[in-house]
Formats: C-alpha cells, sequence, structure tokens
C-alpha cells in the first residue's frame, strides 16, 4: 500500500525538516520562524493540516527561500487532497541542490502522481529517488530505508499497471455478458406482450358476436315482434297513402265542404224517396191479400 509516510518510518519528513530548520536556526536564543515551524509540526502530527498550512504559510513569508518549508506546505496539501499544488511544490524542491532533498521529494512526488492516477509518471520518480540515493555517499541509515520504500512501490505501481488490461479486459467481457442478458430479457418480453396480446383479442373476439350478426339478429327480432296483421295493412296500402298519411288531416277549403254539404243532402233526399216508395209498396199488398 502506497503511504505517504512508511510504517517503519513514519514522520521522518517532518522531522528532517524541523531537524535542518532547528540547526539552522540555534544562533539565537530566540527563532521566531523555529516556533512557528514546530507548531505547525505538532498540528501536522495531530491532524490539524489546514492549521498546519497557516503556521507554514506564515513562517513562508519571513523566509521564502526554504526549501524545506515547501517540502513541508507540499506534506499538508498532499494530506488536504490538494494534489496539484503538492506535486508543483515537490518538484520545486526537487530542483535545489540537496540529494537528500531531492530523493525525498522524489517519493512523495511518485505517490502524489500515483494518487492522480498517473502511474507510469509515478514510476519514473521512484525510479529517479532510488537513483539520487544511490549518488549519495555515504547514505544515512534514513535514506537507505527510503530506497527501499522506493523499490517497493515501483514494484507495486508496475504490478497495477500489468493487471490493468487484463482488469479492463474482464470488465469488458462482464458489460458484454449483461448487455446480451438484457437483450435476451427483452426479446422475452416482447414476445410474452405479443402472446398477452393475442389472447386478448382471441377472448375479446369470443365475447363479443360481429356487427353485422348483431345487425340482422336485431331485424329479425324486430320482424317477430310486429304481428301479421300490421304487415299486412301495411302491404295492402297504397305506398302514397303510407309515406303522406300525415297529408290527409289538412283543413278543407269552404268549396269542397259546400260540395261536401250539397252531397250529402242529395243522399239524404234519396234515402227519403227510397223509405216512401218501400212504404207505398207494402201498403199495396196488404190491401191485395185482403
Amino acid at each position: 500500500m502506497i503511504n505517504m509516510f512508511n510504517k517503519k518510518n513514519k514522520g521522518y519528513k517532518l522531522s528532517f525538516s524541523i531537524v535542518l530548520l532547528l540547526s539552522w536556526s540555534s544562533i539565537g536564543w530566540i527563532d521566531p520562524l523555529a516556533d512557528k515551524i514546530r507548531e505547525g509540526n505538532q498540528l501536522y502530527q495531530d491532524g490539524n493540516y489546514d492549521g498546519a498550512l497557516d503556521k507554514y504559510v506564515n513562517a513562508q513569508i519571513d523566509s521564502p527561500e526554504i526549501p524545506h518549508l515547501d517540502f513541508n506546505i507540499a506534506d499538508v496539501q498532499y494530506k488536504r487532497g490538494k494534489y496539484n499544488e503538492a506535486s508543483q511544490l515537490f518538484e520545486k524542491v526537487i530542483k535545489s541542490d540537496d540529494r537528500g532533498m531531492k530523493a525525498k521529494s522524489g517519493f512523495n512526488m511518485g505517490n502524489t502522481l500515483y494518487r492522480q492516477g498517473k502511474m507510469k509518471e509515478a514510476l519514473e520518480c521512484y525510479k529517479k529517488t532510488v537513483d539520487h540515493i544511490n549518488e549519495t555517499a555515504p547514505a544515512s541509515t534514513e535514506l537507505d530505508a527510503l530506497k527501499n520504500d522506493a523499490k517497493y512501490n515501483y514494484e507495486y505501481v508496475e504490478k497495477k499497471m500489468k493487471e490493468q488490461p487484463q482488469k479492463q479486459q474482464n470488465q469488458d467481457q462482464k458489460d458484454q455478458q449483461q448487455k446480451e442478458d438484457q437483450d435476451k430479457k427483452d426479446e422475452q418480453s416482447g414476445e410474452k406482450k405479443g402472446e398477452d396480446k393475442e389472447k386478448q383479442e382471441s377472448q375479446k373476439d369470443k365475447q363479443q358476436p360481429p356487427p353485422e350478426d348483431t345487425q340482422e339478429k336485431n331485424k329479425d327480432k324486430k320482424d317477430e315482434n310486429q304481428s301479421p296483421s300490421d304487415n299486412d295493412k301495411q302491404k295492402d296500402q297504397p305506398e302514397g297513402q303510407q309515406q303522406q298519411r300525415p297529408q290527409e288531416m289538412k283543413q278543407m277549403s269552404k268549396e269542397e265542404a259546400e260540395r261536401l254539404l250539397d252531397a250529402l243532402n242529395q243522399s239524404e233526399k234519396e234515402a227519403r224517396a227510397m223509405v216512401r216508395d218501400t212504404q207505398q209498396h207494402q201498403h199495396k199488398s196488404v190491401e191485395k191479400d185482403w
């Protein structure tokens, strides 16, 4: 596991900055810069990275050219997840003339690049870290431990890079299988929907007769309910009378009423005459029998 500090050497980078700055400031009895650095280191160890950053930045205002402050600030930015800011400061410290500082900054730079997903660049930093330590004579125990950490990280990242293509291939195969399973599921779902639709239509056809049959049956039923006499009456009546019966109810004119009245009077006179003749004939027959 790549960590900012190796477990067996935890805290060596901040201890390095403190020792170096205290040695540099040991000339005077009172050194405000060393106090700020000391307070920042304590806050860092307590996990208060924002507070430690304030202390380091305040100290850097008075001493902007000290690479150890850039190194400590870079450590804090790494812990805060500000990898771009951290990498810029580590890169700045790597350009210093101190090989020990180069090695430590290169190691931390490799960790930062790894966090950013830049594995190839991280490998280069770990390799340079080992090279810088090998060029340092004599190498301290601290640098020897750092070299071992750099080798371990190099092998770890190299292994991860080799695993990525196989992992990506496995993921692609998994995605393809999921896609095929989903397509098959959708196809089966579509077939089931088609079968359900056909089943529903079949049941609907059984429940409802065709419109033509329904109309024919209704017509036959209507003919059955109508009596024969009504049918005969409709057939015996002239077509004009069947269709225009309401027109017979229209009102007669005055002339037509007078003609109808004269006809009735004439008929009445003729009827009376016939009755009178009949009575006379009967009377004569009776007299003759006598």
